[in-house]
């Protein structure tokens, strides 16, 4: 205790025993609200998900994602078969339905692997789940596919390739392959023309886009602002809609390309998906 009396040791005592209990007091109530607004919200950008969050949170093959609300990881490459399927390339339907039938077989995200094609919008759904994963909304898709310059994607070899074999084809985020390849599968449902409480235009080149990427006008001729993205549309059913493209799209596929006019079980060579948690 150096030159500090005898009789001020107790005190001394006193004051550090107080000011360690408001210390970690204020510590615990800061975490607590912390901890309270990320159940809330389910963002991961709160001061404790800055502070712990990582690409060490997301499971191999996904990129961490901090700037789009509910999504905390995305699949970096585009859904393959897992190696617990029966069939590790499923390139036609009936490979893809005994794969389906298989409880413990589930989509993963790999480099250098055939894209998983031919299963409806809900049979994707399904091979996220196992995963504990999900499809990505409209929204979501366009945020993380946002920068994927087009040029640098399969829309014009005429048939599908392995995934991360257009190195360059790469969102702002991380996301390989979100244009082109293989259309892509979102979670979302268009009810007679009309998605999220407004009516979608007829089919044609985008002119103006909302913020999820979806045409509010469109035209005979491609805008540059918008890529020269093609918009399809219809009002005769309840569709679902995919995004980006595909391999044989060309100057069509894009950030802002969306097929609405698709039904809810197609299937096809030219169909995948990839999941976000």
């Amino acid at each position: 205790w150096g030159g500090f009396s005898v009789c001020a040791q107790p005190y001394i005592m006193k004051r550090l025993l107080q000011t360690t209990f408001i210390l970690f007091g204020a510590l615990g109530v800061t975490a607590l609200g912390i901890d309270a607004t990320d159940t809330l919200t389910g963002s991961q950008r709160t001061l404790l998900g800055q502070l712990v969050g990582s690409s060490a949170d997301c499971p191999a093959g996904m990129v961490a994602v901090e700037a789009v609300p509910g999504v905390r990881c995305v699949d970096r490459f585009e859904a393959a078969a897992a190696a617990t399927c029966p069939r590790s390339t499923p390139n036609d339907r009936l490979a893809s339905l005994e794969n389906l039938r298989e409880p413990g077989c589930q989509a993963e995200s790999s480099a250098d692997r055939e894209p998983w094609r031919f299963v409806t919008r809900d049979e994707a759904a399904t091979l996220c789940l196992r995963a504990d994963k999900r499809l990505p909304s409209n929204a979501e898709w366009h945020q993380l596919a946002l920068g994927t310059n087009e040029r640098s994607c399969n829309v014009a070899s005429g048939e599908v390739a392995g995934t991360d074999t257009y190195t360059d084809c790469v969102s702002a985020i991380g996301v390989h392959d979100a244009v082109g390849n293989v259309w892509e599968w979102t979670s979302d449902d268009v009810v007679a023309g009309s998605y999220a409480g407004r009516t979608l235009p007829e089919s044609g080149y985008v002119q103006i886009a909302d913020r999820t990427g979806l045409a509010v006008e469109t035209g005979p001729e491609g805008r540059p602002e918008y890529e020269l993205d093609y918009f399809w549309s219809t009002k005769d059913a309840v569709t679902a809609l995919m995004r980006g493209g595909f391999y044989g799209s060309g100057s069509d596929a894009g950030v802002y390309s969306a097929h609405a006019a698709v039904a809810l079980d197609f299937q096809g060579t030219a169909v995948g998906f990839r999941c976000v948690r």
